[in-house]
């Protein structure tokens, strides 16, 4: 089952040239990323972005988070706020990735069947 990923990072001034840099790095590595569905960059304001992604299942958006981890640091360097929600079946792993991490929030799918 897909995992869905929205972040929203406001880049530090004087740091944009830096981000937009890292966001192609990132853009590029995702191509090649097995399980990645969608990783796209949108702007939100003054030095603000957001990041929708989709990976096929946990374990491919572990395998992002592991393969970008050197660009993913980066981002936060240059982020003055930075916010993750991740939407989904997510797993024990990142599960506890999430509860270390305050700027993160998971939302399970909801269970209709009774």
């Amino acid at each position: 089952m897909t995992v869905f990923v929205r972040a929203r990072v406001e880049v530090r001034a004087g740091r944009q040239a830096e981000f937009e840099e890292i966001a192609r790095a990132l853009l590029q590595r995702a191509k090649d990323e097995l399980g990645t569905l969608t990783y796209r960059f949108f702007p939100a304001g003054d030095g603000a972005y957001l990041v929708i992604e989709e990976y096929a299942d946990a374990q491919a958006l572990g395998a992002h988070q592991e393969g970008a981890g050197d660009l993913l640091a980066r981002v936060e360097e240059c982020a003055e706020n930075f916010s993750v929600e991740l939407y989904g079946p997510i797993g024990s792993e990142l599960s506890a990735w999430v509860e270390s991490n305050p700027q993160a929030t998971a939302y399970p799918d909801a269970d209709f069947s009774g």
